[in-house]
């Protein structure tokens, strides 16, 4: 049975940041920022991989990694990154032309 270690939290973090990395790496400019990305799979790989060890669950490197990419997805798809998402500005330069 896996136990809460400082060898797990050390292999959590790793993975986090690993993934965090990758997956900023793969989305580029469309997502959150890479460094974005790499503080989130820091945050969240420990997180969800202690909530594995305290539900018994086993092989919490998987679920932790299941989890965290579940969260950097979240992060990377509902995020206010374009400039009519946060200003509200929808001005495509169409011009409409009416006929007289």
């Amino acid at each position: 049975m896996e136990t809460l270690t400082a060898t797990t939290i050390f292999w959590l973090l790793v993975l986090g940041a690993t993934e965090g990395w990758v997956i900023g790496y793969i989305i580029g400019d469309e997502g959150i920022t890479v460094r974005s990305n790499v503080v989130w799979g820091l945050i969240g790989a420990p997180v969800v991989g202690i909530c594995g060890l305290y539900v018994e669950i086993s092989g919490v490197l998987l679920f932790a990694f299941m989890g965290t990419l579940a969260i950097l997805f979240l992060a990377n798809v509902f995020h206010l990154h374009h400039v009519e998402d946060i200003k509200g500005d929808i001005d495509r330069g169409a011009k409409i032309v009416r006929k007289k």
